[in-house]
């Protein structure tokens, strides 16, 4: 029932439209407030069956992200307007009037990139610089959502302490607000690598993005324990905790797959 969609789809993987939603992310940044930041990720959730493309109403849209439809339109036009996403307009079968919009997540335009993007310069500014990882190559390799990357041409230095603003280009922002409350950024970094190894051993194609509220959750509630001396070896805690934590991310994102798929029937009629 929902094939009709495949026409739009703008990636070839889950990975790949992730990655560019975090990236759409970077870069408009100084454009995007928490409301349309909010509106992308649902856009996004709902684009996984046919990467890219969704079939969303308005209403469903506002409810997803718990304001008006007024707010949930303007979000949208937002993304539009920066090139984030397309609208393309359809028509109801039955009444022949105007339905809900296809939206479709567009690619990255690297030929056209604003060398004045600071959310662009600021990327570049970070991967020059060299960062102590407790990751080994392999696990980053691995990483599915890509965020973790390493320059060619950049070696890894061990005796180099772990700049806080390179981690946060590279860490997911609530994953790393909700770190930087607790810990030192060398902290940080070993505490993050632990999260990836734990994630990895329970779903390997998961993304924290896409679900990030039982790691941040996690992050908050190992640190009230260590704070209550309730931890004994931390990194053990965290590993273990991140895994439930990975189990939990994963069952929130098959639920909501199945409810897509039962929204699919409604956007047809």
């Amino acid at each position: 029932m929902s094939h009709y969609l495949s026409k739009y789809q703008t990636f070839s993987t889950t990975q790949e439209l992730n990655h560019t939603v975090y990236t759409h992310i970077k870069r408009n940044s100084p454009y995007l407030n928490e409301t349309v930041r909010n509106t992308l990720k649902v856009i996004a959730r709902y684009a996984v069956k046919y990467s890219g493309a969704a079939h969303l109403k308005a209403k469903t849209i506002s409810e997803l992200i718990g304001k008006s439809e007024k707010t949930a339109r303007r979000s949208v036009n937002k993304l539009a307007e920066l090139g984030i996403i397309k609208k393309i307009a359809t028509t109801r079968k039955v009444n022949g009037g105007k339905g809900a919009n296809i939206i479709v997540i567009q690619p990255i335009n690297n030929d056209h990139e604003n060398v004045n993007d600071q959310s662009t310069l600021s990327s570049r500014e970070e991967r020059s610089n060299s960062v102590k990882s407790t990751v080994t190559p392999s696990e980053i390799k691995e990483e599915p959502s890509y965020y973790i990357k390493h320059n060619k041409n950049t070696l890894l230095d061990t005796e180099t302490d772990v700049s806080a603003r390179a981690l946060r280009g590279v860490i997911p922002e609530s994953v790393y607000d909700a770190f930087s409350s607790y810990f030192s950024a060398d902290e940080i970094y070993k505490h993050y690598g632990t999260l990836l190894r734990a994630k990895r051993t329970t779903d390997k194609e998961l993304l924290i993005e896409q679900c990030d509220e039982p790691f941040v959750d996690t992050i908050h509630a190992v640190a009230y324990k260590l704070k209550n001396g309730k931890v004994r070896n931390l990194s053990n805690y965290f590993y273990r905790a991140f895994q439930s934590a990975s189990s939990q991310a994963s069952r929130i994102l098959a639920k909501n797959r199945r409810e897509n798929d039962v929204l699919l029937y409604d956007w047809i009629s």
